[in-house]
């Protein structure tokens, strides 16, 4: 037999394949009696070839997690910015809709005050005009409605229908104090 000057111990890497497709120390194995040192060489290949694919697939993986946090990072505050302007888009198309509406009815009133017959019956109403010759009325009502009465004079006179003089001014001194507040 001849030897080559190399140990094939358990320390001993396997020899690389050749491109045939063969293993060198199959074939070197087939032609002396099968033993150990054979089954053990490619046992501890396939044990090391199947720990490469794992450290490599361990290693795309986290890779590929790494990319995709990445990604999610990168992406994120834009797409959430994205909405938010999305959504401050929308809010003043409202405003401007309801801003348009502002103007047409603006628009409106301003044809109205353009019409002379509407310029003369709110002069009539709001300042009390009247045409040359005619003569104005105003009816004072006994009783003001309840909603346009001066509410400092009603707490005065609905605390004290009967009160002498100097309790009236003492009462509405406390009124001034606290207008929210009826005493």
């Amino acid at each position: 037999m001849a030897t080559t000057g190399r140990s094939r111990g358990p320390a001993s890497r396997p020899p690389r394949r050749p491109a045939s497709g063969r293993s060198r120390a199959t074939g070197r194995a087939a032609g002396a009696a099968p033993g150990r040192v054979a089954g053990s060489a490619r046992s501890g290949w396939r044990g090391r070839l199947t720990s490469a694919v794992t450290d490599r697939r361990a290693r795309r993986g986290a890779v590929l997690v790494s990319i995709v946090a990445f990604l999610t990072v990168l992406l994120g505050s834009t797409v959430a910015a994205y909405y938010g302007q999305r959504q401050d888009i929308s809010a003043l198309r409202e405003r401007v809709s309801a801003q348009e509406q502002d103007v047409a009815a603006l628009e409106a009133e301003r044809e109205r005050w353009r019409d002379p017959a509407y310029v003369e019956q709110q002069a009539r109403q709001r300042l009390k005009f009247v045409k040359p010759g005619e003569r104005s009325y105003t009816v004072l009502d006994a009783e003001p409605a309840a909603g346009n009465a001066d509410p400092v004079t009603a707490v005065v006179d609905a605390s004290t229908p009967t009160a002498p003089w100097y309790e009236a001014v003492w009462q509405s001194t406390r009124t001034a104090d606290a207008p929210g507040a009826r005493r």
